[in-house]
């Protein structure tokens, strides 16, 4: 299964330090397990394919330029030979692909270094921001039930999180 979000990403949400990453490095899989599930589960609801069927993922192989009209990545095997994508959020277009490079790219707003992650689906960079939201609120929800303490940043992150992915699901884009 392909999930949406990393534990990094959930762990600044929560606002983590290194140490305390590591520590609930479990709990923050476990929420980001649930997420995408819920995420996938509302797609399919909506009557459309789930997200995580059409997101490949890799790293650039040398920085890229504004403007660029060809990436270089690690591993092309998994991506469309032509489609959208984004590389750290910046969202564009390619064309064509040769071996692990993708030709006619338009829409490279800003310069990316090497090793920067690079995703193939329109909707990727949104449905990494729901996952974060929702895994971080499902991770304090839990948090919640184990002691005394109520949170009020998980009902917000839940519903933020909902509001964006029942939006993108019904649409089927991010425009």
């Amino acid at each position: 299964m392909t999930y949406y979000c990393t534990t990094d990403e959930v762990a600044l949400r929560l606002g983590f330090d290194s140490a305390q990453k590591v520590r609930a490095q479990t709990r923050l899989t476990s929420s980001i397990r649930r997420a995408t599930v819920v995420i996938d589960s509302v797609y399919r609801d909506y009557g459309r394919p789930t997200p995580s069927r059409e997101i490949a993922t890799t790293t650039l192989n040398g920085s890229v330029a504004a403007g660029a009209t060809t990436i270089t990545l690690t591993s092309a095997s998994t991506f469309s030979a032509a489609g959208n994508g984004n590389i750290d959020g910046d969202s564009f277009a390619w064309s064509g692909k040769s071996s692990n490079d993708l030709t006619g790219v338009s829409g490279i707003s800003a310069d990316h270094a090497t090793g920067v992650t690079v995703e193939e689906g329109e909707m990727a960079e949104a449905l990494r921001q729901i996952c974060a939201d929702y895994a971080a609120g499902l991770y304090l929800q839990d948090d919640a039930a184990l002691s005394d303490q109520e949170s009020l940043r998980s009902p917000m992150l839940i519903e933020r999180a909902n509001e964006l992915l029942f939006r993108y699901a019904k649409l089927g884009s991010v425009d």
